[in-house]
């Protein structure tokens, strides 16, 4: 049986809910097939989640992705974007063809009863190359 530690506390994790861990729902994407694009001039999107929050409060967005680009000394561009708006976005140069990089982005995001909220992950290449990505995306409603 797999345990869990909660301020302190070490208790089986079957037993657990998202009450008592302070969510108050989760929605997660994951993408293991690679996304590439040859773009220089606009994102491609590699995750995408709809989440309509229960209350009113706070989303905690947490991005994951493994990135390169198949030409040495080019890279890859990624960001986060939350209904429309880009975060996190970063540019990521690598030394040698393909070599993976991660890239990760974490924040937390107010969100309102009932309206949906798009979060996406996305990549474009830099200057050239083709550049590609796999990862995920996870959205936590939080209770408090």
């Amino acid at each position: 049986m797999k345990k869990s530690i909660i301020s302190g506390t070490e208790i089986a994790s079957d037993t657990l809910s998202n009450t008592q861990i302070g969510l108050a729902s989760t929605a997660i994407n994951s993408v293991t097939t690679a996304v590439t694009t040859t773009s220089t001039t606009a994102y491609s999107t590699v995750n995408s989640i709809s989440f309509t929050p229960s209350k009113t409060g706070k989303l905690l967005v947490m991005a994951f992705l493994v990135v390169n680009n198949n030409t040495a000394g080019d890279g890859v561009s990624a960001e986060v974007t939350i209904s429309g708006t880009a975060y996190g976005t970063t540019t990521l140069i690598s030394s040698a063809a393909s070599q993976n990089q991660v890239y990760s982005y974490a924040t937390v995001y107010s969100g309102t009863a009932g309206t949906a909220v798009t979060i996406t992950t996305a990549i474009e290449a830099v200057t050239g190359g083709t550049a590609s990505a796999v990862g995920n995306l996870i959205v936590l409603e939080l209770l408090a």
